[in-house]
């Protein structure tokens, strides 16, 4: 039993401290998170950055800006595109359903709701705890964008050097094993981006035609929100096609509100399938910890705890692969 115990010894090691750092860290997750996102970006944007300094010369600092500004350029159209359309048909609502509004309005119980809401203080203290969040979270999401802006650019600029003074610390013994892992984590980390780029891609897809099938309004953009929305761990794509889903039947088009819930019903069923085989045929993961991990999560209702089964077989799968582990 020891002998068993201490040749697994490094990796129960790695288990111990891994979740430590991991409980540790979300927690932390809202502070750190400009910090996380910027390193990702710099990760993966880093060979489009090598790609200009080598073919325009340009200056370490002059790059990293550009392609930082390129980047949250086209982050910040799409969003304020998505933005428009949601408030385009938003109105369109208003505008087929406004006499229900507008027989609200002038009926007595609008006025005997208000003036309870107004005696009883829950209307004001509404209004002023939705006014202080507003004021609070305006200046926490520049904050967030000017900080994430910041350290991107730092981070391209200077992701060389920090891997150089990593590898330069860890001495003769151990900088060769080092380089291996960032190499091969490298590698898997590109590997699982990609992977899950192809099941949102798929989603997008399956959202464009099931849009033009039913005459959604602007399918491609609401295509792409629902591939958005795919992240969500618990409803995912249902965050979009449920409300639409409600809104054809309310419009007493029945058929297309039966075939887009029937059809996220379909596509919910076929992502469980694909989603553990496409991700660990990419990362050379086990499907079953995928599903193990989506289950978990589903059920504890916490996207914490499919990051946590995620990022152990990833670093574990890392690793192994480097040689710390063995074979």
């Amino acid at each position: 039993m020891r002998a068993r115990v201490s040749r697994y010894r490094p990796q129960l090691i790695f288990l111990a401290v891994y979740t430590l750092i991991f409980i540790v860290l979300s927690q932390l997750a809202l502070y750190l998170m400009p910090a996380v996102i910027a390193l990702v970006i710099a990760v993966v944007m880093k060979p489009l950055y090598d790609f200009f300094r080598r073919k325009f010369n340009f200056r370490s600092t002059f790059a990293a800006t550009v392609i930082t500004l390129f980047l949250f350029g086209i982050v910040f159209a799409i969003l304020g595109f998505l933005l428009f359309l949601i408030l385009r048909q938003a109105l369109s609502l208003l505008e087929s359903y406004g006499y229900l509004l507008e027989d609200y309005i002038s009926s007595p119980q609008m006025y005997d709701s208000i003036r309870e809401a107004l005696m009883s203080g829950n209307l004001l203290g509404f209004v002023s705890d939705v006014a202080s969040a507003l004021f609070q979270m305006i200046p926490l999401l520049i904050t967030f964008v000017i900080i994430t802006f910041a350290l991107t650019v730092f981070f391209l600029h200077h992701i060389a050097e920090i891997k150089t003074a990593i590898l330069d610390r860890a001495g003769e013994d151990r900088r060769e094993m080092l380089s291996r892992v960032f190499s091969t984590g490298y590698l898997l980390v590109r590997k699982f981006i990609r992977s899950y780029l192809i099941l949102y891609s798929i989603t997008f897809v399956e959202a464009v035609f099931i849009f033009y099938l039913t005459g959604v309004e602007f399918p491609l953009p609401f295509a792409f929100i629902t591939a958005v929305a795919d992240i969500l761990p618990i409803l995912g794509p249902g965050t979009i096609f449920i409300p639409f889903s409600i809104i054809f039947i309310l419009q007493k088009n029945y058929l297309a509100g039966i075939t887009i819930l029937v059809f996220f019903l379909l596509t919910s069923v076929l992502r469980q399938i694909m989603e553990p085989k496409i991700v660990s045929d990419s990362v050379k993961i086990h499907p079953l910890i995928v599903m193990a991990g989506l289950y978990l999560s589903i059920a504890a209702m916490n996207l914490w705890i499919l990051f946590y089964v995620l990022l152990l077989s990833l670093l574990y799968k890392v690793l192994t692969l480097s040689g710390v582990f063995g074979d």
